[in-house]
C-alpha cells in the first residue's frame, strides 16, 4: 500500500512538472535551461519531461488541472511564485487531483491523519 505522498511523489509531481515545462516553452518560447531555472530542476530532467519520459500520466488532459497549470506557468514566467510558493502551488495542485479522484489504476491508497496533503 502506498502513502498519498509516495503516490504524489512518483506520479503526480513529475506529471506536473512535465505539464509546465510544456506549457512555458510552448506558450512562453522560453528554452529548457530557462524552464529547468525556473522548475528548480536540470536541464535534462526538462529534456524527459518533454519526450514523456517522466510524468506519463494523463491527469493532465483534465480541464480543471489544465487551468491550474496554464496559471502556475503564468506565475512563473512573470516570476509572480519562485521557491516555496512553487512547492506549494504544485502541492495544492496534486490535492485537487487526488480529492478528485483522478488518479487511475491507483489502489490503496494510505492517507496519514498527520499529513499536510491528507488533510
Amino acid at each position: 500500500m502506498k502513502t498519498v505522498c509516495e503516490i504524489v511523489v512518483n506520479d503526480v509531481l513529475p506529471t506536473l512538472r512535465a505539464a509546465v515545462a510544456k506549457e512555458l516553452i510552448k506558450n512562453y518560447g522560453l528554452n529548457q535551461s530557462e524552464v529547468a531555472k525556473l522548475l528548480d530542476v536540470s536541464q535534462p530532467a526538462v529534456s524527459q519531461y518533454l519526450r514523456q519520459l517522466r510524468g506519463k500520466t494523463d491527469i493532465t488532459e483534465n480541464d480543471q488541472v489544465n487551468g491550474h497549470i496554464k496559471d502556475l506557468a503564468g506565475k512563473l514566467h512573470s516570476k509572480q511564485i519562485a521557491g516555496e510558493d512553487l512547492a506549494i502551488g504544485m502541492c495544492g495542485i496534486a490535492k485537487g487531483i487526488i480529492d478528485a479522484g483522478l488518479l487511475k489504476n491507483i489502489s490503496g491508497i494510505k492517507k496519514i491523519d498527520t499529513c499536510v496533503i491528507c488533510k
